[in-house]
């Protein structure tokens, strides 16, 4: 039964290996509950490319995988740490390359969990990014149903407990600790402003539930039809009030400096 709920391209795949994004670029072409939660995304990182269009400097999205991005927005630069048809540079995000002020905004989708070195990655993005602009990352959330789930019904480790921010293991993608970013941005988040006064906590907004477990990611199934979206999206902002209950997911923006824009 299990096997059977299982993503038919998921199937023995080694998910570090480039095939995986090729894997998980035909998942999100035939899953369209996932794709919608994908475009959800990308709307929200275009939201912040609204507020930034006005700065100097290019738009970089890390990690971009499978993932659709670029044809939502063709002037972001996808990247990734293998090469692949759908990915523009191959970047490792401790060592980004590019000049003092280059960059006005930086999106992870679901990708900072899993980089081996995140301080080094924190420091560039300080580096690169133009006064005023912006870090934007979508990640796990470490509410009380994310607890359940992350622990138990999904591949990636997820420990809250965890004293360093680093990662368990070493592969692209199994590589992971799901519990980092609540770790640095809520449990640690002094010491984060310690280490990097220059880039300013804007907003941490948890989100989405329903949408996400029942697109089955891409691990398995669609368990909902893409015509229940908008009911489960709304479904999903009125459970998402209750922060420490029951959001998967959390939207955390960074900014550059001192310079003001709206969250």
């Amino acid at each position: 039964m299990i096997k059977h709920l299982g993503a038919p391209e998921a199937q023995g795949l080694d998910l570090d290996s480039p095939e995986a994004m090729r894997a998980h670029r035909a998942i999100l072409q035939r899953n369209k509950v996932l794709k919608r939660l994908y475009q959800d995304c990308y709307w929200t990182f275009g939201e912040q490319m609204k507020l930034l269009a006005p700065l100097p400097g290019r738009y970089l999205e890390l990690g971009s995988g499978g993932g659709f991005l670029k044809d939502v927005f063709p002037d972001v630069t996808t990247s990734d740490m293998c090469k692949d048809p759908g990915v523009d540079r191959v970047i490792d995000a401790s060592r980004l390359p590019y000049s003092h002020g280059e960059l006005k905004g930086i999106f992870l989708l679901n990708v900072l969990h899993h980089l081996p070195d995140v301080m080094a990655f924190f420091k560039e993005a300080d580096r690169c990014l133009v006064r005023g602009g912006r870090l934007v990352m979508i990640e796990p959330y470490n509410s009380w149903l994310g607890r359940i789930v992350y622990k138990n019904l999904h591949h990636e480790p997820f420990d809250e407990t965890a004293q360093a921010w680093s990662v368990q293991g070493s592969g692209r993608l199994t590589g992971s600790n799901q519990a980092l970013p609540w770790i640095i941005f809520s449990r640690d988040q002094p010491q984060f402003e310690k280490h990097f006064p220059n880039l300013k906590i804007v907003a941490i907004q948890p989100h989405t539930i329903l949408r996400y477990l029942l697109s089955g990611g891409l691990s398995w199934r669609a368990m909902a039809p893409a015509f229940s979206y908008r009911a489960l999206r709304g479904v999903d902002g009125l459970l998402s009030r209750w922060t420490g209950a029951f959001p998967l997911f959390q939207t955390i923006v960074l900014e550059s400096d001192e310079e003001e824009l709206d969250p």
